[in-house]
């Protein structure tokens, strides 16, 4: 049997990426089992990411957690390609690649002739996965926090007393990545099936755009424009509703069908009244304060581990806020635990791999 590892063993890339969306990518497929070779700034001392430490990062040479996180697996090579000796040593990992993973501005990368032109003269099928911030041609840098704002998920983060916040994790770059590994197989079966290579230009600009999903069909559909909720779901009541218990703890509730609350109700023996007031979700979403009134006053007569016992056995969804040093006292967060040494440090991430082959 195959094993994950070996799924792309014969697979060679070329990782000519910094910071997170590219790296990640050449990360997933190095975890797969590819040949992956990350070439950095030799000048500049490398991905800007080796210096992003944490204040209390210590020993971990010239690299970080941030680093780390995006470039296991791989063999890195320090380069000057403005220098004609390193350039043509470049020219030579073109060669014998299969992908390359780019991020440079169009600006520069003509400069530094390391187009999908110049490089499809050496290999003719090679796969060019270009990454842009909005589009090939415009100049403009491209960054996270930027993304997040400008393509509208910070308008509907933070609270509803108009405190914004940011996602915690570089997620456009995260979703970012995962199109360019879709881009990235596809023209690897454009390949198998046609023996010609690919240029594939992947935008962190549109790949936050496509993720925003319901929100943006709510807006397209009937001009609904999000505002900041915290943790509730502007379609479904009580989801992400957060309540308190009579020992402080706090819990929230996921209830996504109307067959749910009728079963939270029964659960909780909530009042007949009030289970038929709240029977459809379009009339929870309507009187969602008073819904979360009643609902409080029912979860005030129970302990956080009496509730949790409570509603599992009845199959109730409802989660509990953890920070990470819970999530990973869990075994099946450890499962995705993976640690390797980079530059002689002893490194730990997370998989790239959600996914299991069963057979």
């Amino acid at each position: 049997m195959l094993h994950v590892e070996e799924i792309f063993q014969d697979l060679v890339i070329l990782d000519l990426s910094s910071v997170l969306a590219g790296p990640t990518a050449g990360s997933f497929f190095a975890e797969l089992g590819a040949k992956v070779y990350k070439v950095e700034h030799k000048s500049s001392g490398g991905d800007a990411t080796r210096q992003w430490k944490l204040v209390d990062e210590k020993d971990t040479g010239t690299i970080s957690a941030y680093y780390a996180s995006a470039n296991t697996g791989k063999e890195v090579i320090f380069l000057d390609i403005d220098q004609d000796d390193d350039y043509q040593y470049l020219l030579s990992l073109v060669a014998k690649a299969d992908v390359v993973i780019s991020n440079f501005q169009k600006r520069v990368a003509e400069k530094l002739k390391t187009t999908y032109s110049d490089f499809s003269a050496i290999k003719e099928d090679i796969i060019f996965a270009q990454l842009n911030a909005y589009t090939y041609d415009d100049p403009r840098p491209g960054y996270d926090l930027v993304m997040q704002a400008e393509a509208g998920w910070i308008s509907m983060t933070g609270t509803a007393d108009g405190q914004l916040a940011k996602l915690p994790v570089a997620l456009i770059d995260i979703i970012a990545s995962h199109q360019i590994r879709e881009a990235i197989l596809l023209s690897l079966l454009k390949v198998y099936k046609t023996g010609k290579g690919s240029e594939v230009h992947i935008s962190l600009y549109k790949s936050a755009i496509s993720a925003l999903a319901n929100q943006a069909s709510n807006y397209l559909m009937v001009n609904h424009v999000p505002q900041p909720m915290g943790t509730l779901h502007p379609n479904i009541a009580p989801y992400g509703d957060i309540f308190v218990l009579k020992d402080d703890k706090q819990l929230i509730l996921a209830i996504g069908s109307d067959l749910q609350f009728e079963k939270l109700g029964k659960t909780l023996n909530l009042a007949t009244q009030d289970v038929a007031k709240f029977i459809n979700n379009t009339d929870r979403l309507q009187k969602r304060a008073v819904l979360q009134e009643v609902m409080q006053r029912k979860l005030n007569h129970f302990d956080l581990n009496t509730l949790v016992r409570i509603l599992s056995n009845a199959s109730v969804p409802f989660c509990i806020v953890k920070s990470l040093n819970e999530v990973f006292d869990s075994n099946l967060a450890k499962t995705m635990v993976k640690s390797e040494k980079i530059d002689g440090v002893k490194t730990k991430k997370v998989s790239n791999i959600a996914f299991t082959f069963k057979n």
